[in-house]
């Protein structure tokens, strides 16, 4: 129970650890084999898009130093120190969670000493990039973070993009048990070329395309930004614990096109289709107050969590067009002519929530913990359609969640734990009958066992068996309509492997088995099938770093991912293969005269497997191939 008991008082404002650029190392930090991301490296079977087979932060679980975050585009990493999926029994502790998990940020902080570090990265491909970050201590009570980079991405399907990052932390202690934080983070990015998503006419896969050629259009660019910003507060008053949070975060596509390929035969012939917009936003102020008071009784420690979070959410979208530029064969590099591209007035959705939230923790030393949490939640939704009136949603559900975990030895911690949540469902895709219809918000609900146990040596084994259940959107094929069909179900068992077996071999390992299903009359009728659409029914990462003992400085590294076949129709008429890839590096810690640096090495997917990605209604993109990064970071 030591984690559960250090996230007991996840409030009290404590000096975290500082490690410079060239210390980082996600294999090393990682506790467990869920999901865990240092600078610009990441391991773990789950992500913030993917836990347990849903996405975190649709489920409402994205959260900025604990606090509750709505995030509508992704913090620049230039100053984040990283991210960790929790679940399970890493989220005791975390009030008042949703199914599918928490996907926390650190935000960067400076140490006692002022740093300067730079990167210089081949990048994917061959795309540089160039990151440099300035941590400046100005007192013992206020420190700043400064980042900046610049970014040349270059993709699979050959196509490229620029980003430039930027950002600030800025963290003043006014006094003891106070920390005032604000931050500023914004990329921009332009010639955004897209490559095209296929969808073939039948079951089985497109024909085999060659890697880093581009066969889009190159006037079909996205242009816009992702900008955050917010402000945190955290103090300790004797018993009391204080928290807030105030954040805003915009993503925009100033101009955007998405390419696809329709009804591809067996050949590689489709109709090529480039669907266009303009000032396409989603922007969203959020944020929460919590206030805690813990309770002495003996040895048991009593925590009651008073908490208020909202969000205001706009979207403005639609108003598309779409220019159908006949027949085309995927593969084969063949410009078009740009069309005269009008647009048309756009959608507004607007979404307004609150919850009130009241929470009771239980901390007993070698017997166990106790979380109950009970919310009530105020959702408003409204969709204005050009021409059409308003429609409005309204939902005002309670919400609760209980985790009970025991400690039968020192070594071995069970648990069990089930949520209730609501999360946003969106509007009716743009193919549909009932295309940008605001949608109901989903009332879902996980259930969950468990276990932890402590290995000699200090191996880690974290284990579960869970079941999340989720209305089900589809087209009907009936009329076209995009309705609630169903309930998705994802049953599964996840496990973790964490720790050193061997001195200086660093290892993590999770995996994932799962079975999705979807139940209904839409199934029982033979209108879809019982799997849904991308899932896998296996996914395990196995991630090991090993410092060489003979040579000082220098480590080497492997990462192994493999991937069950996956769904790929909707009518469960075909599967995606299987496949496996492999990862190997190596680091070299040294120093330039008094400066620390690091050379890193890479090869990612060593066999230069083949395979394809498949994304919501069937639509196909081929997976990364073969490339070699290398890497310079330097502490002055």
């Amino acid at each position: 129970m030591r984690r559960a008991g250090a996230a007991f008082l996840a409030l009290a404002i404590a000096e975290p650890a500082f490690a410079q650029r060239t210390d980082e190392n996600a294999v090393r930090e990682a506790e467990d084999g869920f999901g865990k991301s240092v600078g610009n490296e990441s391991v773990g079977i789950y992500a913030s898009g993917e836990v347990r087979g849903f996405s975190a932060n649709d489920a409402g679980n994205a959260r900025v130093e604990g606090l509750y975050f709505d995030r509508a585009g992704g913090i620049t990493d230039v100053i984040v120190r990283g991210s960790t999926v929790r679940l399970g029994l890493t989220a005791f502790g975390y009030p008042f969670p949703a199914p599918t998990g928490i996907v926390d940020t650190d935000l960067r902080r400076t140490g006692t000493d002022a740093v300067l570090s730079l990167r210089l990265s081949s990048g994917e491909y061959l795309g540089p990039d160039l990151v440099a970050e300035a941590a400046i201590p100005v007192s013992d009570k206020l420190g700043i973070n400064l980042g900046f980079g610049l970014f040349d991405d270059q993709y699979v399907s050959g196509a490229s993009a620029w980003f430039v990052s930027y950002g600030s932390v800025t963290r003043w202690r006014p006094a003891d048990g106070v920390e005032l934080t604000g931050f500023f983070a914004r990329y921009d990015y332009g010639d955004e070329e897209q490559s095209p998503t296929l969808y073939t006419s039948g079951s089985f896969l497109p024909p085999k395309v060659e890697r880093r050629l581009f066969y889009g259009q190159q006037w079909a660019e996205w242009r816009g930004h992702s900008q955050n910003y917010g402000g945190i507060a955290k103090a300790n008053f004797g018993e009391w614990q204080l928290a807030a949070g105030v954040f805003n975060s915009r993503f925009t596509r100033d101009d955007f096109a998405s390419l696809y390929f329709d009804g591809i035969d067996r050949t590689g012939v489709g109709r090529l289709v480039v669907v266009s917009g303009q000032d396409q936003r989603t922007a969203s102020t959020s944020g929460e107050l919590r206030a805690s008071r813990v309770f002495a009784e003996g040895v048991r420690r009593h925590r009651l969590v008073f908490s208020a979070r909202g969000r205001s959410k706009q979207n403005d979208y639609g108003g598309y067009h779409v220019a159908d530029l006949g027949a085309a064969t995927i593969g084969v590099a063949d410009p078009r002519p740009e069309p005269n591209r009008v647009y048309g007035a756009l959608t507004e959705d607007r979404v307004r929530q609150m919850s009130y939230a009241i929470g009771y923790e239980m901390r007993w030393p070698g017997f166990g913990e106790l979380n109950l949490d009970l919310s009530r939640t105020d959702y408003r939704k409204a969709v204005t359609q050009p021409g059409r009136p308003v429609e409005r949603r309204r939902d005002q559900p309670w919400l609760w969640n209980a985790a009970l975990a025991v400690t039968p030895t020192e070594q071995l911690t069970l648990y069990g734990a089930t949520t209730r949540g609501l999360e946003e469902s969106g509007t009716a895709p743009g193919n549909a009958a009932n295309r940008n219809e605001a949608l109901p918000a989903l009332r879902t609900r996980q259930q969950e066992i468990g276990l932890r146990y402590a290995f000699p040596g200090g191996i880690r084994l974290v284990s579960a068996l869970f079941d999340i259940r989720k209305p089900y959107f589809e087209i009907d094929s009936r009329d076209g309509v995009y309705r609630i069909l169903g309930t998705v179900i994802h049953r599964g068992a996840e496990f973790s492997l964490s720790g050193q077996p061997l001195p200086g071999l660093d290892l993590v390992a999770g995996a994932v088995l799962l079975r999705p299903r979807v139940t209904g009359a839409a199934v029982d009728e033979g209108r879809l099938g019982s799997k849904p659409i991308g899932r896998t029914g296996m996914l395990i990462d196995l991630n090991a770093d090993y410092r060489l003992p003979a040579l000082a400085g220098m480590s080497v590294d492997m990462r192994l991912l493999y991937e069950g076949r996956r769904t790929a129709r909707a009518d469960n008429s075909f599967n995606i293969p299987a496949r496996a890839t492999v990862d190997v590096g190596a680091r070299y810690r040294t120093k330039f005269g008094k400066i620390p640096a690091t050379i890193r090495l890479q090869v990612r997917n060593v066999a230069n497997v083949y395979g394809w990605r498949v994304f919501g209604g069937g639509g196909f993109a081929p997976m990364v191939g073969r490339r070699i990064l290398a890497t310079l970071t330097a502490d002055f």
